[in-house]
């Protein structure tokens, strides 16, 4: 479907000074940086972005980069000793669960000496989008960045004593992510390894690595200056009584066409309420090293029936909403009873289809696990600088079916770049799940097409075991 983007794009504020020493930086330049970010309007202000830019996996000797790895482990447990030599330190940190914000903070407790080294090399990238990174004392910076945001314009946008306009970035597989998640497989199931799983959200719908890509690549998702966008559903939706009625509601994810389609992933996607079209993996696909075994990398992926709370225990009630939403866990009636959902028709445990993504190595995040800025708190704990996009909003058509817009803001035809998520919505039975942006949250129509930012889990215990042979 054609999607009408309209609006000039604009990117975050680029910070193309050289910070030269850190006492420097609080004594002198703050009040600069205050200034430019209630100029600029971008969302968020400014970011302290923590870059590890070296790609992790090599996709010609289809092997990982032993040093890349390490620097990884180091930078998100805060523990020099952790290596794939000695995993213990991240195994013990893994069993007790690890999130975003914890990860952010021990980056923050690295050797100095390494992260001016970093500091370096990113104030001099070309691809460089922070304004500001901390290098020595994580607590000053906290403290200068809570000043800084409460002065924006933006009353909404609250900042926590965790640094919430801080994220973390790697590269893997020549693409951009941020580590949300340290957990392991088979949680409470004895007789099942326990490996060690590192979570990755995409850390932005805008890659380099998609800058020649089309907008019309796939019938209803496709790119603009490198973005990503998509329809949740393949142009259609139920009606608001037919979610007893139809087999397959067009807001459950697991038989989506962003799951199929547009995440690569294959398999059966609604068409209508009654029918499906199968879709067959594409190996020029821009998730296809993602999706498909023959490049190697899905052999240190592990999908989302390995991981236990994505099965179950998920709960939108847990973070402040008045009921639970179904796509949020893939388990079945047993698992995921109707307690605390607004009626079981909304609970879609059970349903054919539902639980196809627990197959997939590369997901949608829910509700319950980006949480919404440090007002709704979830799984990973995510900062505003991880859920905020690059673009704020985008002109152009996605997709190459003809359509009808059906996204427009305030009667008109902008539409401002929003997350999806996977989780369904609580009020309108069958035609919107959430989406996402930094300061808030929304149920959107499933024709609509919103940024699309993937996650996975990477087995950081196979991936340790392959460097040592």
């Amino acid at each position: 479907m054609k999607r009408k983007f309209a609006g000039g794009g604009f990117d975050k504020l680029k910070f193309t000074g050289f910070v030269c020493l850190f006492l420097f930086v609080i004594t002198c330049t703050m009040a600069n940086i205050v200034l430019a970010a209630l100029s600029t309007g971008i969302e968020g202000g400014f970011s302290v972005i923590y870059d590890i830019p070296q790609d992790l996996w090599d996709n010609i000797s289809r092997i990982f980069d032993k040093n890349n790895v390490n620097k990884l482990l180091w930078h998100i447990s805060g523990d020099s000793t952790a290596t794939v030599d000695n995993m213990a330190p991240i195994e013990a940190l893994a069993a007790t669960k690890l999130t975003s914000a914890d990860m952010i903070a021990n980056y923050s407790k690295v050797n100095p000496a390494s992260a001016d080294e970093d500091l370096s090399a990113y104030a001099n990238s070309a691809s460089a989008d922070a304004a500001y990174y901390s290098s020595a004392n994580a607590a000053s910076a906290s403290d200068y960045l809570i000043s800084a945001n409460s002065a924006s314009s933006n009353d909404e946008y609250s900042v926590s004593a965790k640094s919430n306009d801080a994220e973390i970035i790697v590269t893997l597989g020549g693409l951009k992510w941020t580590p949300v998640y340290l957990s392991t497989t088979n949680e409470g199931k004895d007789n099942e390894p326990h490996d060690v799983i590192l979570t990755l959200w995409l850390a932005d719908n805008q890659q380099d690595a998609w800058a020649d890509r089309k907008a019309d690549e796939g019938e209803y998702y496709g790119f603009i200056d490198g973005a990503l966008y998509s329809d949740f559903a393949a142009d259609w939706y139920n009606g608001y009584y037919n979610l007893t009625e139809d087999p397959y509601p067009s807001d459950m994810y697991g038989t989506s066409y962003i799951r199929a389609v547009t995440l690569n992933n294959g398999g059966v996607y609604a068409t209508s309420g009654t029918e499906t079209a199968t879709a067959k993996q594409n190996e020029s696909n821009v998730f296809a090293l993602f999706t498909m075994s023959q490049f190697g990398l899905t052999d240190f992926l592990v999908t989302p029936e390995h991981v236990s709370w994505q099965e179950s225990g998920q709960s939108l009630k847990e973070i402040g909403f008045d009921y639970n939403v179904s796509n949020e866990n893939w388990g079945d009636r047993a698992k995921v009873p109707s307690d605390g959902f607004r009626d079981d028709a909304h609970n879609f445990a059970g349903k054919e289809g539902n639980d196809t993504w627990k197959n997939d190595y590369l997901w949608i995040p829910s509700f319950s696990e980006t949480g919404c800025a440090d007002k709704l708190l979830g799984i990973w704990q995510t900062s505003m600088a991880q859920m905020t996009l690059n673009k704020k909003q985008v002109s152009g058509d996605v997709g190459s079916a003809n359509g009808t817009d059906n996204g427009s803001v305030n009667g008109g035809d902008v539409i401002l770049s929003r997350t999806w998520l996977r989780s369904d919505d609580i009020e309108t039975r069958t035609n919107s799940v959430y989406a996402l942006t930094p300061w808030t949250y929304g149920c959107y129509y499933v024709v609509d097409s919103h940024a699309v930012r993937p996650a996975l889990h990477l087995n950081l215990t196979e991936v340790a075991k392959s460097l040592k042979k």
